[in-house]
Parts: structure tokens; C-alpha cells; sequence
């Protein structure tokens, strides 16, 4: 796959920054393509994950501070 045919994630890369992503898809064992895909997920969904975890932070803390009271003897 060729970047530069994807409009919507196309980025033009220096030569030094295109050997740069062919190494480091090497060293992960994938594709460049594959790599690439990984990486712009990961980036997008990163976003969302940090919601979702302050989002149950908030929960758990709203959890801690109500005040429970057993009056059942």
C-alpha cells in the first residue's frame, strides 16, 4: 500500500522519515502497511481510552465518597 494513494492519511514523509517507519515496521515484524494502520488505531483510540479510564476514575471516587449508613440491626 502506498500512503500517498490514501488521501484521508496521507503525510508527506522526508527519505530519512520513510527509512525511519521501514525499520521500525521491520523490527515489529509487520509490513510497512501493517505497522502504519497499527499505528494511526492506536493513536486514534488512545483519545477514548483515556476517557473511558478518567471517566471510571470519577466513578470510583464518587463510589468512596457517598456515605453509607446500616441501620439494619
Amino acid at each position: 500500500m502506498d500512503l500517498a494513494q490514501v488521501s484521508a492519511l496521507s503525510v508527506p514523509l522526508a527519505a530519512t522519515e520513510h527509512d525511519q517507519v521501514q525499520r521500525a515496521a521491520a523490527a515489529a515484524g509487520q509490513s510497512v502497511e501493517e505497522f502504519v494502520r497499527a499505528a494511526v488505531l492506536d493513536a486514534a483510540i488512545d483519545p477514548f481510552r483515556d476517557a473511558l479510564d478518567q471517566a471510571a476514575d470519577a466513578v470510583a471516587r464518587a463510589a468512596e465518597d457517598r456515605i453509607q449508613h446500616d441501620y439494619a440491626d
